[in-house]
């Protein structure tokens, strides 16, 4: 009987312990649960800071491209300014009768200005330099720098 007793009275002390576990266990568990509402409500607090803080940098970054833009948009004006002066400039000489009456130039003044022209093109160039420069620096004759030559010599020979 006392063997019976002891065998009865552990397993009921392992069941009690066991079900005061689970106990513990499911009070934990409901406890959790009942604070789901404050940790939603963090939550969505959280995330609506973050969304703020994502929209605000959209908008920096916005305008910090916009002003980029600009920026660019200002130095290709400037660098477009700056060739068509220099093809007006070598348009005035060249095509000067009295600077240049043979109206010649050689091949390397020709190839410089026609780059001048592409780079002008690259950045929106146009206007009066497609309507009256370059019609006008067609009509000059390309000269090798031989000729030219050939043509000083003679004339420091006379």
């Amino acid at each position: 009987m006392v063997l019976i007793f002891t065998k009865v009275k552990d397993y009921i002390v392992v069941r009690h312990d066991a079900a005061k576990l689970k106990d513990e266990q499911l009070k934990t568990a409901l406890e959790a649960v009942s604070h789901y509402p404050e940790y939603r409500a963090q939550s969505i607090k959280v995330q609506k800071e973050l969304e703020e803080k994502i929209e605000e940098l959209k908008r920096s970054q916005d305008a910090n491209t916009e002003r980029l833009k600009i920026m660019e948009e200002s130095q290709k004006k400037l660098e477009r300014n700056k060739l068509r002066d220099r093809i007006l400039q070598s348009y005035r000489y060249f095509t000067d009768k009295d600077r240049n009456p043979a109206q010649t130039w050689n091949r390397m003044e020709a190839e410089s200005f026609w780059e001048l022209i592409g780079e002008y093109e690259k950045r929106d160039g146009n206007g009066y330099v497609h309507t009256v420069v370059i019609p006008a620096m067609n009509l000059l004759t390309v000269v090798e720098m031989n000729e030219l030559l050939d043509d000083e010599n003679e004339r420091s020979a006379e």
